[in-house]
């Protein structure tokens, strides 16, 4: 579905913004509207650039594969990193960011450095910052970490799955955000910050994005923002 998506809009010359719901920076309100700090940056860029564009809101796995496939996409809020520096064009920042290991606070940890979670379940996006990030430090599927396609239920699994998921990670403005709507956050704590200083969110697009377009967007960022 995603995918005739993409091709609709690509026929009408319609950019396609790839994103997922990732609070606060960009999600759904109970109005139904999508809003969030990184979507009012994007939608100033884009307005000022004059480009038609439209919003795809879909699973991060998914949203992640579809841009790289399609040519007139972009993606948002998507974190800088080596493993992916040549998979896309990093065309502008959006914001800086941490990211945190959650676990129960009526559990003992016993972590003073990131070699020390191995010896714990956590529970990661697949294709997100986080999974490449622990990947890239030795971190494997099923045995350190358990795979997931959203956080909707991750904090009910925490409390009630206890063995099969010991820990979650994921970024600190996410945590505060559901913490403000979720009763389950209340269980849990910080048990560890990723030493990722610096990591950034950006707004990036398919390689093969026409070279004219992409320049019109730098333009109206650094128009706005420089």
């Amino acid at each position: 579905m995603v995918l005739s998506f993409v091709c609709v809009a690509t026929q009408a010359n319609t950019l396609n913004i790839m994103t997922e719901e990732f609070p606060d920076f960009q999600y759904t309100n109970k109005d139904g509207k999508f809003i969030g700090s990184a979507v009012e940056k994007v939608k100033a860029v884009l307005d000022k650039a004059e480009i038609d564009y439209v919003f795809s809101i879909n699973q991060w796995s998914v949203t992640y594969n579809a841009v790289q496939r399609n040519s007139n996409s972009c993606i948002f809020s998507i974190a800088r990193s080596e493993p992916r520096e040549a998979l896309f064009d990093w065309v502008f920042p959006i914001s800086r960011f941490t990211t945190s290991f959650y676990g129960l606070r009526s559990r003992s940890y016993a972590i003073n450095k990131l070699d020390d979670v191995k010896q714990y379940k956590t529970a990661v996006i697949r294709q997100n910052f986080s999974h490449l990030y622990l990947n890239d430090h030795g971190f494997e599927e099923d045995q350190h970490l358990i795979m997931i396609s959203s956080f909707d239920k991750v904090f009910e699994l925490l409390t009630t799955r206890k063995g099969l998921v010991d820990l979650v990670i994921l970024s600190d403005v996410q945590f505060d955000h559901k913490s403000k709507t979720q009763s389950a956050t209340l269980l849990l704590e910080k048990k560890y910050t990723l030493s990722n200083l610096g990591a950034q969110l950006y707004f990036a697009c398919n390689k093969k994005l026409a070279p004219k377009i992409k320049e019109k967007i730098i333009d109206a960022y650094n128009a706005l923002y420089k």
